[in-house]
């Protein structure tokens, strides 16, 4: 049998698939989508940055991630405030929901990345994992 080597078909399939799949199983879980999610992780370890560098970090234009953030802050899972040391810049913050929203989607991602090794060897996800960060910096501008 022929290898099918349309990598940017299999890919973004595998993307469609898997991301279809995971935002479900938040949406089941937390209430929020996979995007949501993304932020949520990073505020765990940025809490309190300004809403730039949430852009920045989750790679969104600053209108898409204004209206991410009123998403989650509509959700009651973050919120913006003043930052202390500097009242013109605007900080988010997660809140107590927020965190325990972030904990729970941890869990589900983390099973179904396990779900997705299931089957595979030692040697097949190392060469997989490999295959995949080679490809990453390849096409990283």
């Amino acid at each position: 049998m022929k290898t099918d080597e349309r990598f940017i078909f299999l890919i973004g399939q595998a993307r469609s698939r898997l991301f279809a799949r995971l935002d479900q199983s938040l949406i089941d879980a937390a209430g929020i989508t996979a995007a949501q999610a993304r932020a949520l992780y990073y505020l765990l370890t940025n809490d309190g940055c300004p809403t730039g560098d949430l852009s920045r970090a989750l790679a969104l234009d600053k209108s898409a991630a204004t209206g991410l953030i009123d998403r989650l802050e509509d959700k009651g899972l973050v919120a913006r405030r003043a930052v202390s040391s500097d009242r013109s810049s605007i900080g988010v913050f997660l809140t107590e929901s927020g965190r325990n929203a972030a904990r729970i989607c941890l869990g589900v991602t983390k099973k179904l990345n396990d779900t997705l090794k299931e089957g595979l060897s030692r040697e097949e996800i190392d060469v997989f994992s490999r295959v995949l960060k080679k490809i990453i910096r390849r096409v990283s501008i």
